[in-house]
Parts: structure tokens; sequence; C-alpha cells
């Protein structure tokens, strides 16, 4: 395939994508919206509504990045060749995950994230050209290639973890009798850790921002749980101070 179709088809997949996910996002697909339907199962790992307004960050993102890879650069040729087909993956499998959330396939749609959350961490690593290659990109190439991916890989991540929950309560699990708002904790405090080692690891600095942007909705949707609301207190603002650290000490180590 030529290089101007490849370019091509990245955006024509992602019109696909965004236009789809308007639709069940509407309920125009399902006859539920995604909103609705979350709140049917709803557990104490949902965050507030305003929350969900990232989407529109990450789809912004998005665009940007298909509009840098459609430009006649050099730049855009490499980012072309560092997607691949792993592009159209992403968005075949996010229209995949939107529509059986829609139509309550549940246990698919988790089955599905998972799947997604790898093709993520996979374009990442390619945008990103190794482990050090985000500090060595050219602003352009961080602003439209490495941070969109970043943003979304760091959003799915937090996504996996309440579409766990919230197919937790579809199912009526009893979470072996460990009390809800427990496992809410323990899950907050993994994804504020995981927010660091990105930070650390991979130069991921968006990471520990989006987990906390996650933590701060959850905590805001139950202000009245006093285990989630003392949680998400130290939490938040602990893993954006980590956050900045470990980003800081993993460039530093990256040289």
């Amino acid at each position: 395939m030529s290089l101007a179709r490849k370019k091509a088809g990245n955006v024509l997949a992602l019109v696909v994508v965004i236009a789809l996910n308007g639709l069940a996002a509407s309920g125009a697909m399902s006859g539920d919206s995604i909103g609705v339907l979350a709140n049917r199962y709803r557990s104490l790992f949902l965050p507030a509504d305003y929350v969900f307004g990232i989407w529109s960050l990450i789809y912004l993102g998005l665009i940007a990045s298909a509009i840098y890879q459609a430009l006649p650069t050099a730049g855009a040729e490499r980012a072309v060749q560092r997607l691949g087909i792993w592009w159209a993956v992403t968005g075949a499998l996010n229209v995949a995950w939107i529509s059986l959330f829609s139509f309550g396939q549940f246990a698919l749609a988790l089955l599905v994230m998972v799947i997604f959350l790898v093709t993520l961490i996979a374009i990442g690593e390619r945008v990103r050209g190794g482990r050090a290659g985000a500090d060595r990109a050219s602003l352009a190439e961080q602003a439209f290639l490495v941070w969109p991916q970043d943003i979304y890989l760091a959003w799915i991540s937090v996504a996996l973890i309440a579409n766990s929950f919230q197919f937790a309560h579809a199912v009526q699990w009893n979470g072996f009798g460990i009390a809800e708002s427990t496992w809410a904790v323990a899950m907050m405090f993994v994804a504020t850790v995981l927010g660091a080692l990105m930070a650390w690891e991979r130069g991921n600095w968006l990471f520990p921002l989006v987990v906390a942007w996650a933590l701060r909705g959850i905590g805001a949707r139950y202000p009245e749980v006093a285990a989630i609301a003392d949680a998400t207190r130290w939490l938040v603002p602990a893993g954006v101070a980590v956050g900045a650290v470990a980003w800081f000490a993993g460039r530093r180590a990256r040289g």
C-alpha cells in the first residue's frame, strides 16, 4: 500500500471511530447511552460524569495526530511508518468495545478492552521509538504523536479498572466478602503507583495526571463514602507529586 493510501486510511479510520462513538454516547446505537449503562451498574470506581469529558481531549489529540500524519513532511512519513497497522487496529478495537458495551455484552467488552490496552501499549512504544525516544523526539513528534497516545493509554488503563468493577456489579460478584470500598481504594492505589512507574520508566508524564483526574472524579461522585473521600484526598496530590518526581528522575537516568 502506498504512503498516501496509508495516510488516507488512518484518517478514515479515525472518522469512523469518532462517528460510532458519537452514536453510542447519544444512545442512538442501542437505545441506551454509555453513561446510562455505566450508571445502571454503578460501582465505587466510577468517576463523576464530568470526568468522561477527557474523551474530548483524547479525540482532539487523535485528530491532531491524524492531521500531522497527512502532512507532506518527512516527520509525517516517519509517523505513518512507525504506526504501521496499529492505528487502524486500535480504532477497530475501540469500535468493538463501544459496540459490545452498548449492547450489554459486558464480558466480551471487557476482553476486548484488555486487547485494546495491549495494542495501545504497542502503539505507544512505536511512536516513542524506545525507552528514551520520547525525550529525544522533536516537539512536533511529542505533541502530535507521543502525548496523544500517552493520554489515550492512561485513560484506557483507568477505564479497564472501572469496567472490571462494572462487570463485577453486572454479575453480582461479592468480592470474596471484602467491602467494595476496600477494593476501590486498593485499585486507586494501584493506579497511582502505575502512574508513577509509567512516568519514571517510559517518560509518560501525562499518565499520573490522568489517574489523578479520574480519582478526583471518583471522590467527587462519592463524597459520602468515607474510605473513598479520604483516599482521594491524599492520593490525588500524592500521585501528581510522586509522578512529577518519578518523571524527572527517569529523565535524568535515561540521560
